[in-house]
């Protein structure tokens, strides 16, 4: 008889079909155990990304959107060829253009990576379908003329925030943002706009006056899944005059620059934040000062998309938006060894991504696969740089292992533990309902890119690891850390699935720091059990994949046979097994799967990636079996369906059968799921003892072909008597 759903599960898919929207069909699942038995929690994790035709795509759940493919030719235009201001009109017809159609291409002739560096990488695409025009402004705005509705009128040398207002204003107008000065070029090379809103009208000094203004006239009308932080002047250094406004323009938001370190203007801030809804929202940008900025979007639920330096953001993210996620090596047997892991900054910070990890990543090469390297990587480029993502995964080796920034879906501070002005040490993030938000917008990005590792800015308290253990069923760990402020900061096991590591050294600079830390945890180990040491590397001092490798192979040759490297996947597998708790069993290199097709490459469905399909040629039912080499007590299966790799179509096994064996060659079903139309399937059973599992498929769905893109199964060793 159909199990019932137990509370657990009824809150998982709840949780779910807000932040991944849910594909409701007919299921009926069945557990051995009877009616109270545990039951499937069925889910997808987000509908098929496709690029439009025309136009954006943006359906619920999805923070940012996705932009039409690109025109066969792409006018370009430098930033260095702008003025400051000029790069906020261009930057805005840049995001009207390319919400129809990619057309713009805004560069930077002094990027880290070099300006047309992505424009040739492959996964991008560019290069051999596109053309480039190099275009003068004025060529630009006369080509583009006529899907532009007029401009908006601002003067910066009464207030550098008006540039704010007017891109804000400009946005939902359709128009462009310019000053008299750049208004009156226009009419001299014959572009003569109307003006749509004149903002040079209006007495406003302070920021505090112009935000508020913007809060009370425009903000309704705004989109409220993102905002945009970026600093209108160059006061200090830095100034950010073009990075994601061209984002901001296409979709309708809002630009504000308010000083998180001044008490009054985040106040102000934190009206439009209170207005945008966790676990749906985001901040693309960046703040007065880190932690100030972090903490103040931190305590809405509201993660940070670190971007001011990201340019064109609508271009990549017209980009092929299938993100074709790593294989997972198969990890050795569990060993008395010490184990280290070794995570590298700053790659939650999209402009990262674009400019100096690329440059970081490409002469690296010779060092990168040495050793295994935990890659910080932006979730949120499945959205805004899918290209990007793709690159670093195409081009990693079996070393490379990518893992969520902090902390997770943005740069979240649930807990700060560096005391800094405008940002006081403490929890940050108190209200459940936000932190569980958030969490479920980070289960949803973790799925889609693949990353089953975040980590953590700074520390976490209970309730916070309980929003992670309940919502982000595809995380196997995370680290904590902590800095001279705070002494207390721990590891824990949360639910008996998550490992929250503390960080041996947050940020370690020198390679000197590093390897006296790592020779005096080693000198401290007893030899007589695994342990386990995560440390986080800063990009941007001298520890560099090459001096890493280096560190790597002192210590390996000091210390042969009982010191080991690791994947972070691996690490906390490791650990997991090492404490009795469950794990992926399809990681360990133990486990053998065999399948009734044996022209099928039966490989892919435990391979840790669901890029590739186990596909049998023959139509019907077909099995799988896999066998852990010793009894487990498994209790949850999760199986990756082909989703959307078919054409035009979904590939997603409809009705199959779960059974267990303990060796003595009889099965016992633990699970039947009937007319699933989920891309994934969370199957939680009643705990059996087993050494085989199988899966048997009864109604492959769509053409009959069965497909199965990948499957874990979690269970641990029987406790010994």
């Amino acid at each position: 008889m159909p199990a019932r759903l137990t509370t657990h599960h009824l809150r998982q898919l709840l949780a779910l079909t807000t932040a991944a929207a849910f594909t409701a069909a007919a299921v009926a699942v069945a557990a051995a155990g009877g009616p109270d038995a545990p039951a499937a929690n069925l889910y997808s994790p987000f509908p098929a990304v496709v690029r439009p035709a025309e136009g954006i795509s943006w359906p619920p759940g999805q923070a940012l959107p996705t932009f039409a493919a690109p025109a066969a030719t792409l006018d370009t235009i430098l930033v260095q060829d702008l003025s400051r201001d000029e790069q906020l009109t261009f930057s805005a017809l840049q995001g009207l253009v390319n919400r129809k159609q990619l057309r713009i291409y805004l560069l930077d002739a002094r990027s880290d990576e070099g300006p047309f560096t992505w424009a040739e990488t492959a996964t991008v695409g560019f290069g051999s379908r596109t053309s480039y025009d190099r275009r003068t402004k004025f060529e630009l705005l006369k080509r583009y003329v006529g899907e532009v509705k007029g401009v908006v009128l601002y003067d910066p040398s009464t207030s550098p925030h008006y540039r704010n207002l007017a891109g804000t204003v400009a946005g939902l107008e359709r128009a462009i943002p310019v000053t008299a000065e750049i208004r009156e070029s226009m009419r001299s090379h014959g572009v003569d706009l109307p003006v749509i809103v004149d903002l040079t009208t209006l007495g406003f000094t302070s920021p505090i006056e112009i935000y508020e203004h913007l809060h009370q006239q425009y903000w309704e009308r705004c989109e409220k899944r993102f905002l945009v932080s970026a600093k209108p002047h160059s006061d200090g250094g830095g100034g950010d005059f073009h990075h994601t406004r061209d984002l901001a323009a296409a979709c309708g938001a809002a630009v504000v620059w308010l000083d998180t370190l001044d008490p009054a203007e985040r106040a102000v801030l934190g009206k439009f934040l209170g207005d945008m809804k966790a676990g749906e929202a985001v901040v693309l940008g960046w703040y007065a000062t880190e932690r100030s900025g972090v903490t103040t979007a931190s305590a809405f639920g509201i993660g940070t998309i670190p971007a001011d330096h990201y340019i064109s953001g609508s271009v990549y993210a017209g980009t092929d938006p299938k993100i074709m996620i790593p294989p997972v090596p198969r990890r050795a047997e569990l060993a008395d060894k010490v184990y280290v892991t070794m995570f590298i900054s700053d790659g939650d910070n999209i402009q990262y991504t674009q400019r100096a990890m690329r440059r970081i990543w490409d002469r690296s090469a010779p060092s990168r696969g040495k050793m295994p390297l935990n890659w910080t990587i932006a979730p949120a480029l499945v959205d805004v740089g899918p290209a990007i993502l793709n690159y670093y995964y195409s081009t990693a080796t079996a070393n490379d292992c990518f893992v969520g920034g902090p902390s997770g879906m943005g740069y979240l501070m649930p807990f700060n533990t560096l005391r800094e002005p405008g940002a006081p040490v403490g929890v940050v993030l108190e209200d459940p309902a936000k932190m569980a938000a958030y969490a479920r917008l980070t289960e949803t990005y973790l799925q889609r890119s693949g990353l089953r590792v975040v980590t953590i800015w700074d520390d976490a308290t209970p309730m916070h690891r309980a929003a992670y253990a309940e919502h982000c069923r595809n995380l196997y760990g995370a680290t904590v850390q902590n800095f001279r402020d705070v002494r207390g900061v721990r590891g824990s096991v949360q639910d008996e699935r998550v490992r929250f590591d503390r960080l041996v050294i947050p940020y370690a600079g020198t390679y000197e720091h590093l390897s006296r830390s790592l020779a005096g945890e080693i000198g401290r180990w007893d030899g007589k059990s695994p342990r386990f040491l995560a440390y986080q590397a800063d990009v941007w001092g001298e520890l560099k994949p090459a001096k890493l490798v280096e560190l790597h192979d002192e210590f390996s040759k000091r210390h042969p046979g009982t010191l080991e490297f690791v994947r972070a996947d691996h690490y906390f597998a490791l650990y997991q097994e090492a404490e009795g708790l469950p794990f992926n069993l399809c990681m360990s290199a133990s486990t053998t799967v065999t399948s009734g097709d044996a022209t099928a490459d039966v490989g892919w469905v435990v391979d840790g990636s669901p890029a590739k399909l186990w596909a049998p040629a023959e139509p019907g039912p077909q099995w799988l079996v896999f066998d852990f080499g010793a009894e487990h007590e498994i209790h949850r299966c999760v199986v990756r369906h082909a989703g959307d790799h078919g054409p035009g179509r979904q590939h997603n096994t409809r009705d199959f059968r779960m059974q267990a064996d303990a060796g003595d060659g009889s099965w016992q079903t633990v699970a039947i799921v009937t007319g699933n139309a989920a891309n994934v399937s969370d199957v939680e059973f009643d705990v059996v003892t087993a050494r085989r599992f199988r899966m048997l498929i009864d109604d492959p769905g769509a053409d009959r072909l069965a497909r199965i893109a990948d499957v874990e199964i979690h269970g641990r060793r029987p406790p010994a008597e």
